[in-house]
């Protein structure tokens, strides 16, 4: 019993310094100034460029090209919200036949380290008509500052629904 005693009190007297060996390594008020995330930084300024194909009651289908701007901001670790505006030219075999400029709000969240995956909607023209657009995309980043996304929009002319829609592919630059 005496020997059983002395046993544990060895291995409470040897917990007991390790630990207060492991404590002096600690070192209180000291942050690291520098946060090192394994996500892609998707926020703030991108600009970018589109290509796609779409079908418009006014313009019939088309191709497009076109340019988009933006910005998003994180509202959780894991949530991002953001405003996009979206700007094509829409042509078919015979040529230019309008354009659309669409103003959108963007909510979406990571699915993993390097992609997102948001919903979009707003408002704006499409071939000269006041419409709205509501569409979902992906987006992927495939460098430092570069990412590529695919997005499908429904679009429709303001009190009416969706008549159109277009679907693109894009490469955008992330000024972060």
């Amino acid at each position: 019993m005496r020997m059983m005693r002395s046993f544990v009190l060895g291995v409470v007297v040897a917990g007991l310094t390790t630990a207060g060996a492991g404590a002096a390594d600690l070192q209180i008020g000291r942050v690291d100034p520098i946060y090192s995330s394994s996500l892609f930084n998707f926020e703030g300024f991108y600009v970018g460029a589109t290509l796609g194909a779409g079908a418009f009651p006014v313009a019939g289908v088309v191709g497009t090209v076109g340019g988009v701007a933006g910005a998003n901001f994180a509202l959780t670790d894991g949530i991002l919200a953001g405003v996009e505006f979206q700007g094509d030219a829409l042509w078919n075999g015979g040529g230019f036949v309008g354009f659309d400029a669409l103003f959108l709000g963007k909510l979406g969240g990571y699915l993993s380290n390097d992609m997102i995956v948001y919903g979009t909607g707003g408002g704006g023209w499409v071939a000269g008509v006041g419409s709205y657009g509501l569409g979902a995309g992906i987006e992927m980043a495939v460098a430092e500052q570069l990412s590529v996304r695919g997005e499908v929009m429904a679009t429709g002319s303001w009190g009416g629904w969706p008549d159109g829609g277009k679907a693109t592919i894009g490469v955008l630059w992330h000024m972060n």
